[in-house]
């Protein structure tokens, strides 16, 4: 379940960063560790290959069996040098669920409850289901986007002979 919940948290960080044209390349971290986990990492723009600029912040939160339960992104605002608050992935956990809900930073509440979609990540006797839903404020109501069945990932990487 922990590998699950990297996973999770390393896949959607991928997605972000292929959507937005973002080449790893490009970007160098800064990684401050506790006891349980990493706490905050830091994320600069490489300019010119030898310069670094503020460009993101992370800022994890762990429960009490030590699995993320929360991950902050910041961003880094030139114009008054400082971080500010984006969103929030916020994670909840069952025995065979793992449930990422995307909450964007309300500036007017101070508080992140802008809740803008989430996902869940089943566990099954075939492997994993995936579902995507986004939140409908019209409707007050989840709705599905997507759904995904994967069967488990050993045995569908071999070649049968």
């Amino acid at each position: 379940m922990k590998a699950l919940v990297l996973s999770v948290v390393f896949a959607l960080t991928s997605v972000v960063n292929a959507v937005s044209g973002n080449n790893v390349k490009d970007f160098a971290y800064n990684t401050e560790k506790q006891e349980n986990g990493v706490e905050t990492q830091m994320v600069y723009k490489v300019k010119k290959g030898k310069y670094l600029e503020r460009h993101l912040q992370y800022n994890y939160t762990y429960d009490e069996k030590g699995r993320v339960s929360a991950k902050e992104i910041l961003k880094w605002n030139q114009d008054n040098s400082r971080f500010e608050k984006q969103y929030c992935l916020n994670f909840s956990y069952t025995d065979n669920e793992v449930g990422v809900q995307y909450v964007a930073w309300n500036s007017k509440d101070g508080d992140y409850t802008n809740i803008k979609s989430k996902a869940i990540y089943q566990m099954n006797e075939q492997g994993m289901n995936y579902m995507s839903y986004n939140w409908n404020e019209k409707e007050n109501s989840w709705n599905l986007v997507t759904e995904h069945n994967a069967t488990h990932w050993n045995g569908a990487l071999l070649a049968n002979k």
